[in-house]
Order: structure tokens, then C-alpha cells, then sequence
């Protein structure tokens, strides 16, 4: 039985003598996968290339998701929120074979429920000819950051799509490539935005990398730019939000705010903001998102009865808007927002990526639906 076991020893000692030695030789393979660590970088402002998924210019920092005048007229929560960068992203070209990403966040968040790649990190996708494809994340070490989040591609020319932090705001990013190599601006988009205001779920609690949040995923599946206005436990139907939504010119609203409701708000509330609304944008298509089936509801009969209620009166809602003639409205089933295994949460509530990716499908077929009614074209 003494055999088997020195033999592994010797094997062992045999590996680690080989490698050491190989280790001492200029052409080291181990080192050659990773030639773009030499490679003089080039760093180049996010903002040369715009910034999108941001509604206003006036911003009082640079990529928080409200204007400057916001201060004040929304609650302070909503504002401190507005700083994050969530659904905050650049587009851009490059010839450069290798990438890399320069960050400062502004309050180092971590959660107890969501990964720090999520909260404070930045996700980069490609376009691959037909469809956008991850590449690499930028995982955050502190209020500074720099990462090369992909190396060792084939030459020419790329298009890449790069999400800033769900939680957290940033100060700056930069873009690095290689010295010489060619990069540049995308065209703005023909499209109007589709415009999401909702709660911690639309902000992006609890996916794994910022590109996984709902509103991202639609995005990319539709090729077309989207705006998070999610505001953890704040999406509350509020009046200055309303005043505010109203100011952009979107192809579709999307209205995800009953996880964040009590269920006496949910009918008048939903009545102001609508009509609030269609003073202004007399006709853009408003899609109303019911409250999730929560995990837990099954076995939790309060919890339950609660959705239930939410759901009911948001149903009245949308009933007595469209008795009134209010057109180009729309209520969402809510049957198939979750798995019915009740997989696909964190907590019961807050979706991991099985759940956003689920939620992202079915939203994602009914705002298309929408569009064609409506004729909006990309």
C-alpha cells in the first residue's frame, strides 16, 4: 500500500523541479498567454463615446440617473439612489485585442444578499454578428479600481457594450486599450429608450453582474437602449417621479412599482400617475407590471394575501383608466413573472439571474407586442 503513495511523491517532486526550471526560461508559455500585460495601455473617458441609459444631460454628477433639479423635489431616498449607476452603460468600437477598465465608486457598497460584482462591478458584453455576448466582468477590490476584463482576441474591429455598477454611483471610468489601436463612438440609437421605473427588483437586487438586471437583459435581447429608474424600496408611484417620467420621450413606459405599495395605494396612485402622464405623452404605450408571486406565497398566506390584493386593485385601476378612454394602456399577466418552482430568488423576493432571466423573457414578449401594435420600429 507504501507503493502507490511514493510514487505520487516522486511524480510531485519531479512536476515541481520541471516547472521551476521552466520557470527560469525566457520563453515561457505560462507568460506568453498573457502578452497584453506589457502591452502600453492607452485610457480613454467613458464619456467620449456618450454615455447612455441616462435620461437627462443636466446631471449635478456625472452618471446618476436624475437631473440636477431632482434634488428636492423627490424624496431624499430617491435621490441618494439616483447616484447609483444602475442600467448606466457605453457603447464603443475598438481594434484593440486586449481591454481594460478603470473605476471609482463613491461608497464602496457591499449587501448581504448580492454579489460585489453586481453591486459595485462593471460587466462587458460584445457584439457577435447576430447577438450580444458576455466577455468579462470587472470585479471591484475598493473605491478604486482597474482590471483587464478581456485579453488574446483575434484583430479587427469589435463593437462592446459596457454596464457600470447597480449599487453604487461612480466618479469616473475609464476605457483602456492597447497604444495605436483604433477606438470610437456608436452612432446614437434610431429608437426612442424604453423607460422602466420600479423598485429594487427594476434597479437589479439580486443579480449577479449589472448586465443581468431585467431592464439590461431586455435591452440586449431588443438591441434597442433602456433607462433603470429603479430605486430600491422606493418606487412608490410618487407624484415628482411621475412629473419627471413624463419630461422623457420613450417608445414604451414600463411601471414596476407594487412590490414597494401598500395595497390601499396601488388604485389611486396608479390613477394620478397615468393620467399625469398622458397629459404629456398623450400617446406613448404605458405597460403596467403586476406585483411578483413571491417565492414564499405558497406557504406564507399573509404574504399571499397581500400580492393578491396588490394585484386586484392595480386590475381596478387599469379597468376604470380604460372605461374613462385612456388609450394605448396595457396590464400585464402576472401569472408567468415566476418560475413556478418558486426557483429563481435570493430571498423570496429579490431574483437571482434564473429569476431576471424568466422575468426578462416574459416582459420582453409583451413590450415587443406593444411595439408592433404601435408601429414603433427599430
Amino acid at each position: 500500500m507504501t507503493q502507490p503513495i511514493l510514487n505520487q511523491g516522486l511524480l510531485a517532486l519531479f512536476l515541481l523541479t520541471y516547472f521551476a526550471a521552466m520557470g527560469g526560461q525566457k520563453n515561457n508559455p505560462a507568460k506568453d498567454l498573457h502578452v497584453s500585460a506589457s502591452t502600453e495601455i492607452k485610457w480613454h473617458s467613458a464619456q467620449e463615446f456618450g454615455v447612455r441609459g441616462l435620461g437627462w444631460t443636466e446631471l449635478q454628477e456625472t452618471y446618476t440617473r436624475l437631473p440636477a433639479k431632482a434634488q428636492g423635489e423627490v424624496t431624499p431616498a430617491v435621490w441618494n439612489l439616483s447616484k447609483h449607476s444602475a442600467g448606466v452603460h457605453v457603447r464603443f468600437v475598438t481594434t484593440s485585442q486586449s481591454l481594460k477598465v478603470k473605476w471609482s465608486v463613491r461608497s464602496n457598497n457591499s449587501l448581504n444578499h448580492m454579489a460585489a460584482t453586481a453591486v459595485k462591478g462593471v460587466d462587458l458584453y460584445a457584439w457577435s454578428g447576430k447577438c450580444w455576448r458576455w466577455v468579462g466582468v470587472g470585479k471591484p477590490s475598493g473605491y478604486k479600481n482597474e482590471k483587464e476584463i478581456v485579453t488574446n482576441m483575434a484583430p479587427g474591429e469589435k463593437e462592446f457594450l459596457l454596464y457600470l455598477p447597480l449599487y453604487d454611483g461612480v466618479d469616473s471610468v475609464y476605457i483602456g486599450v492597447e497604444k495605436g489601436a483604433v477606438i470610437k463612438s456608436v452612432g446614437k440609437p434610431k429608437q426612442n429608450p424604453i423607460v422602466f421605473y420600479g423598485t429594487s427588483i427594476t434597479q437589479g437586487a439580486c443579480a449577479s453582474r449589472a448586465g443581468m438586471a431585467y431592464p439590461a437583459i431586455i435591452g440586449r435581447e431588443l438591441n434597442q437602449e433602456t433607462i433603470n429608474l429603479g430605486f430600491s424600496g422606493n418606487g412608490k408611484m410618487d407624484v415628482p417621479m411621475a412629473k419627471l417620467l413624463a419630461e422623457l420621450d420613450p417608445s414604451v413606459y414600463v411601471l414596476d412599482c407594487l412590490p414597494n405599495l401598500k395595497a390601499e395605494e396601488v388604485l389611486p396612485r396608479t390613477l394620478e400617475v397615468i393620467k399625469l402622464l398622458r397629459a404629456s405623452r398623450p400617446h406613448t404605450p404605458i405597460l403596467l407590471v403586476p406585483n411578483i408571486t413571491y417565492a414564499h406565497a405558497w406557504i406564507d398566506q399573509k404574504v399571499a394575501s397581500l400580492v393578491e390584493a396588490k394585484n386586484n386593485n392595480l386590475q381596478q385601476a387599469f379597468k376604470q383608466l380604460k372605461a374613462e378612454g385612456v388609450e394605448n394602456i396595457y396590464c400585464l399577466d402576472g401569472k408567468k413573472l415566476m418560475l413556478e418552482s418558486g426557483e429563481g430568488t435570493v430571498d423570496g423576493i429579490h431574483l437571482t439571474d434564473l429569476g431576471f432571466a424568466n422575468l426578462a423573457c416574459v416582459l420582453m414578449k409583451e413590450i415587443k407586442s406593444i411595439q408592433k401594435k404601435n408601429k414603433i420600429e427599430k
